[in-house]
Parts: C-alpha cells; structure tokens; sequence
C-alpha cells in the first residue's frame, strides 16, 4: 500500500456520508500515500482535508468534480490544482450551482405534490451545512422514512432519467469548464469515460473534443473498468498525448461497495500517475493552505 493512492473521493461536502477529516484518517489507516478531495461542484472540502493531511502525513490534492455536457450527454470532469478563486471558473461554478437549486427545489415539489413527505426546509434540515444537495440526499431522506428501499433504488425508480420525478439540469458545456479550469491553473482530466452512453465512435469523439480545448488526462483507472476498458483509456490517452489518473470514486456508505483506495477490491492506483500530473501541473510540494 506504500505507493498506492486515490485521486476520486467525495466527502459530506457533496454526496459522501464522511467528513473531509475523516476520510484522510481512512487513508491514513489504509497506508495510502495520497488522496484528492473531488467533491461535485463544490471546493468546501477542501481546507478541512488539507489540515488533516498535514498533521497525519497524508498528501491530500485538492480537486473537485464538475458536471458537464457534451453532445447530449452528461460528462463528469476531474480538476486539480486549481484556483479556487479563479473569476471564471467561480462564475460557472456559481451557475451550476444556481441550476442545482432550482433542480433540487422543482424535484421535491413534485414529490411533495404526489404525496411524498418530503419539503426543501425539512431536506435542509436533514443536512445541516451541506450546499451541495441533489438526488442522493434526497433518496436518503426518502428510504429513512420507509418510501424507499435503497439510496440507489430511489434515484433510479423516483428521479432516475425517464422517472417520474426527474428534472433535467442545464449543464455547463464541456469545453467551457475546461477551459476555465486551465485558466485558473487547474489540471482537468475527463472522470470514468465508460459511464457514458457514447458509441465507442462517440467517445472517441469527445475525448478529441476535450483535449482540443485543454484537458490533460483521462481516469484511466476506475472502480468499475474491466481490464480491457482499462487499457483502452490507457491507449486512448496515449494517442492523445493525454495523462492518466485513477480513483475509487468513493462515497462512503452512499455507496458501500466501492472502497477507499481499492475500489470494488482490485484497485490499485501507483503514485506515479500522481507524480506525473503534479511535473505537469509544475508542482513539487503539497500546498499547505488555500
């Protein structure tokens, strides 16, 4: 475990059950070298994970994980290193956000109307300092009072794309937060390339797209890649001139078959995917402060 690493977390600052702190204590007890906080669209993490990482001896990068679209289809997009007050990127990340209240406050509206006990004050309640609110929380609020059976189940069956409480979000396009990302220092990589609904044509398509307006890698290591998805995210990013990362994409017991670190057991990410991200980054040392 001395070199291993996970560069996909998520913590209560998003859709995760753990603390920033608590996490980095689980990294430190499962001897990884290295994690980044990638919260979805949101930074608040951050600092939290940071402190802890110093004081155990835990590389801790900070990250985030934005929501995207691209011809039609969501698309999940890994940043490192950035300036967390970059204008731009802060601007996008402020409408994004926006979008997801709007999302979040129309959704539970609906459930209320069809007789779901559920209303945005009594949600936010349940969440006490948690910004970052969407379907998860809500299915979790749901299964907690028996509508439900799993987190899972009530995304999918309730809220799930089709479903009859789904709302769709305007996302930010891909290119846009790329480009955003790079203007505010950041290393943005495209997160888990099979998890899209692309033909092998399409995907193609989009990681040409995504390395034509500046990404730097592609998750080439994942929880749920087969061996052969693996080594063709590997080719893909070396015909690209691209990196790659890798990441259990973790969130505690939102999803308790994916592991800190290994994954659904198999992971395993070498610090070396880290090392060459930082060369292209131009970082050396972990940052100490935001």
């Amino acid at each position: 475990m001395a070199d291993r690493i996970d560069l996909h977390v998520h913590t209560l600052a998003s859709d995760g059950s753990d603390s920033p702190a608590a996490v980095v204590e689980r990294a430190k007890a499962l001897g990884l070298r290295a994690l980044a906080i990638t919260d979805h669209d949101t930074f608040a993490g951050i600092p939290e994970a940071l402190e802890t990482g110093s004081r155990l001896g835990v590389e801790v990068v900070p990250g985030v994980e934005l929501s995207t679209m691209y011809a039609g289809e969501h698309v999940h997009l890994l940043g490192y290193y950035m300036d967390e007050n970059a204008p731009e990127l802060r601007a996008l990340m402020r409408r994004a956000g926006d979008e997801r209240t709007r999302r979040n406050e129309t959704m539970v509206r609906r459930l209320h109307d069809a007789g779901y006990p559920i209303d945005m004050e009594s949600l936010r309640a349940e969440y006490p300092g948690q910004t970052m609110l969407g379907r998860p929380h809500v299915a979790a609020y749901l299964m907690r009072r028996g509508y439900v059976d799993s987190v899972r189940g009530g995304v999918v069956e309730l809220m799930g794309r089709g479903k009859p409480f789904y709302v769709e979000r305007e996302h930010i396009p891909l290119e846009d937060y790329i480009r955003a990302l790079r203007a505010a220092g950041g290393m943005p990589v495209v997160a888990h390339l099979y998890q899209y609904r692309y033909t092998p044509e399409q995907l193609e398509t989009m990681v040409t797209a995504a390395a034509g307006a500046g990404a730097v890698g592609l998750e080439g290591m994942y929880s749920t890649y087969t061996p052969e998805q693996q080594a063709s995210v590997f080719a893909m990013a070396e015909r690209y001139g691209l990196l790659c990362t890798g990441g259990s994409d973790y969130h505690g017991t939102r999803k308790p078959h994916i592991a800190l670190g290994t994954g659904l057991g198999e992971l395993n990410v070498p610090y070396a995917l880290l090392a060459a991200l930082k060369a292209r980054a131009g970082r050396t040392e972990q940052r100490k402060e935001i």
